[in-house]
Parts: structure tokens; sequence; C-alpha cells
């Protein structure tokens, strides 16, 4: 098929822009002529609270690289019409719009207008139906243009299609399981990896990985922390992530008992060797998220073969089978967490079967078959 996807890709950073480029890359592995449309502009830096949207030393994207067009202005009408022509012209079969915040709503509605106009079959990624925090009501007017009516609407979680049809979204939705990051799924060996972390071979380590906002709940986290009694194994924990909160409260714990010496915070962007060093480090991966539709987190951490303890969120709840690749909690039930990691500490063993067995479940291939599944399915007069 002639499958087109619109969504960022590196240079631009996050969860999003990786998503894009690992469906585009197993789409090209499986034989598919794949064309990306990308954002030239995303966030306006009034409204982004990291410190940069771009990769490490990368300037923003030329017009066009690495197989992708960076035409999409957030900002500015006229790239939309632009981009929804050279769209247009590449006549796709099918066309995976990635949808996480309705901020890009009316530049996504555009682009794809044409698409449809001309036959191409509509799919919507949809990671995330509302926003993650704040009031969805504001963005109510826009956060539903161009995805009416569209022939297919994918998720990473059936949390995610409840709420898609609270809204009003009545097509064909299929809910797969949020994909293993290839790209990052490379091992360390743990014993090395501790050794340039300086961590002892004795010690438990707890990792919470990704941006920090409040939704994911770090400051629960290091509650829990707290609540570890003083006897037992070594343990330490790791915040690897750039914030995109104040601060101040989660420093002034961590500088008393009795998590000093005990928590450290990596305030920053995460390079891919860095990254396969922590998860190769740790004992096992926390997320202790208040609310949330999925984590590329859990697959990620199931690819370095480490167990995940999670609140019972969204499309988490589903991801982590608690007690063979994890443990589940209630979010924001600081008491329930730190037994969970008094367990893990105490010397819980999880079924490492199991976890590989989760990694490799967390694959491309469903999400591609789904998409080919659309490129070959009737025309709608023909149903």
């Amino acid at each position: 098929m002639r499958l087109a996807i619109v969504g960022p890709v590196p240079p631009w950073r996050g969860g999003i822009a990786l998503h894009t480029a690992e469906m585009a890359r197993a789409a090209r592995e499986r034989g598919h002529d794949v064309r990306v449309v990308s954002y030239r502009r995303l966030y306006p830096p009034l409204v982004f609270p990291g410190r940069s949207q771009l990769e490490p030393g990368a300037a923003p994207p030329a017009a066009s690289d690495a197989g992708a067009l960076h035409a999409i202005d957030s900002l500015a009408p006229p790239s939309w019409a632009a981009a929804g022509r050279a769209l247009a012209g590449f006549r796709p079969d099918v066309v995976v719009v990635q949808r996480w915040h309705p901020f890009f709503q009316p530049a996504l509605a555009a682009v794809v207008a044409r698409a449809r106009r001309g036959g191409a079959r509509i799919a919507w990624m949809v990671h995330n139906a509302e926003p993650h925090e704040g009031r969805s009501w504001p963005w109510r007017p826009i956060a539903l243009l161009g995805m009416r009516d569209s022939d297919l609407y994918l998720t990473h979680a059936a949390s995610e299609a409840a709420r898609l049809a609270a809204l009003g979204m009545h097509g064909a939705v299929r809910v797969l399981t949020h994909p293993a990051p290839a790209s990052l799924a490379e091992r360390s060996d743990p014993a090395s990896a501790r050794r340039a972390l300086g961590i002892a071979d004795g010690e438990v380590v707890f990792l919470f990985f990704g941006y920090v906002r409040r939704y994911k709940g770090v400051d629960v986290l290091l509650d829990a922390l707290a609540r570890l009694p003083e006897a037992g194994p070594p343990w330490r924990a790791i915040v690897a992530g750039e914030w995109y909160v104040d601060r101040a409260a989660a420093d002034a714990a961590i500088g008393r008992r009795p998590l000093a010496g005990r928590v450290t915070i990596l305030d920053r962007y995460v390079a891919n060797d860095e990254l396969a060093r922590l998860f190769a480090a740790a004992t096992a991966v926390v997320l202790p998220y208040r609310a949330g539709t999925q984590s590329g987190v859990v697959p990620l951490a199931f690819a370095h073969a480490r167990p995940v303890i999670a609140t019972a969120v969204g499309g988490i709840a589903d991801a982590v089978r608690s007690g063979e690749t994890g443990l589940l909690v209630p979010p924001e039930d600081a008491g329930a967490l730190a037994r969970a990691l008094a367990e893990v500490r105490a010397g819980r063993r999880f079924a490492a079967d199991a976890i590989e067995r989760a990694y490799a479940a967390a694959g491309w291939g469903p999400f591609v078959e789904a998409l080919e599944e659309l490129a070959r399915a009737p025309d709608r007069g023909d149903r």
C-alpha cells in the first residue's frame, strides 16, 4: 500500500516523534511505500514547558530529510494547505494521523481533508482523546475537527476507546498494544551499567523514566519511598527525565531524611546509551501515574527485561500483569505503592519468560496489519 503518516519525527524529540518514526520503519520493512508529513514548527515557545523540542544538538528540521517532508507549521494556515497538497499528491491508500493534543487539530484537519477528497482512507492514531492535564473544555470546539466519519481509530488503551465513543466517534476502533521502541531496545550488561553508575551489586534500584509532569505522580513516588523501613537491603531511586513542573518540593524532600542520599534526579534529556545503562542497572521501573492513557515506558522496560511497578490507570492496567510482569497498585495511594516497592526490595521476583513474552507481543506487526486491512477494505459505497 501507499501509506502516509502525519506526525512529528526526529529531530523533534519525545514519544510521539519516536512512535511516528518506528511506525514508518515497520511499514517500510513490510514492503510498503511510506511518506511522512511532519512539522517544521510544533509548539510555540509560549505554551511549551520544556527547554527544547529538539534532540540535543539538532537544528530545526530542513524542508525534507530522512524520508520526511517537514511542512506543517502549527500556527501558519498556508502551510497546512501546502502540506495537504503534498499529501494528496502522494495519492496514499491510507493516511495515519498522530493525534495527541487538540492544539494541533485545526492543522491536522486541514492537512487530511485533501487526502480524504482524493479517496484515501483516514486512520487516527489517538494517543490521548483528551488532554492529560488541565481542563479539557476550552479545547472542545476544535478537539474533534476532521475526526468524525473517519475510517478507523487506533488506540493503545481500552479506556481511550471508551472516551472516543463518549465523544461521539462511533467508527471502527482497534485497541492495539503500545509497540516497544526497537531503536531504544539494545540492552546493556547490568554489571557494567552498575559499575558505570556507581551502584553496588546488592543495591535495589527503582527507576522512574520520562518527562516529569504532575499527572505522572513523582511526588507520590517520593512519598512512598519515604515510607520504606530503615531495616532491609540498601536501595536507591533514580528519576531520569526533564521536569515540566517545579522541583522545589521534590528537592526539599530528597534533601532530608529518610530520602537524603538515596534519590538521584537527572533533570535532562537522556541519550540512548545512558538510557540503556539506566534500565540495565534498575531492579524495577516505576510508573506512579495519577492518571494516564498508556505509556511507551512499559514496553521499554520489558524490552530491557525489567518488571514494572505501576498504578492501574488507562492502558497501563492492561499492559502490566500484576504478579507476573510487575505489580499494580491504585493511583495516588502512596501506602500501596510503598508496599509494592517493599516487596521488590525484599527480593520479590517476576517471571522472566512472561516479561520476554510481553516484549515480544509489543511489536508493530498488528499495527501495520490493521492498516493493511483498511487498505484492502471495500469502498464505502460497496460496504
